[in-house]
């Protein structure tokens, strides 16, 4: 009979100790989420500056990301400096490699082609604005 009683104390014992060491993990999994989740939100919290805002919201939905870090620097450094006090600024690509872009300047329509070039002998990649008339818009926009 005592050797029973001393059978269930250890067997309870045991038990006790697995379910601990499960809480204890339990524990640390839920704290490691929750320091994974609050460092994330804190990148994402990181405010955008109005050109970062610009150019991000003038290229959401093209594909292609390193193609887009490039137009969206582009559009940051020598785009948003002169459009920055316009009304209405949209961006349409109508290739690969040619972009158009229409503002309006005291309430004069503006429009610019953006064509993307790359130089392979400095392996860099660079932008040229070209203005072009409001009727030629149509050729592009069919």
């Amino acid at each position: 009979m005592p050797f029973s009683k001393l059978r269930n104390i250890i067997f309870l014992l045991i038990v006790m100790s697995f379910l601990s060491c499960g809480k204890e993990n339990e524990k640390k999994n839920k704290t490691e989420i929750q320091n994974n989740v609050s460092s994330e939100e804190d990148e994402d919290d990181t405010p955008m500056s109005p050109e970062e805002v610009f150019s991000s919201t003038l290229t959401q939905g093209m594909a292609g990301d390193d193609e887009i870090q490039d137009l969206q620097l582009y559009l940051e450094e020598q785009i948003y400096p002169s459009v920055s006090k316009s009304e209405k600024v949209t961006l349409d690509r109508i290739s690969v490699s040619l972009y158009l872009l229409s503002y309006n300047e005291s309430g004069v329509q503006k429009n610019f082609t953006l064509q993307k070039f790359y130089n392979p002998a400095k392996d860099e990649v660079f932008f040229e604005r070209k203005e072009i008339q409001s009727d030629a818009v149509k050729q592009f926009l069919k």
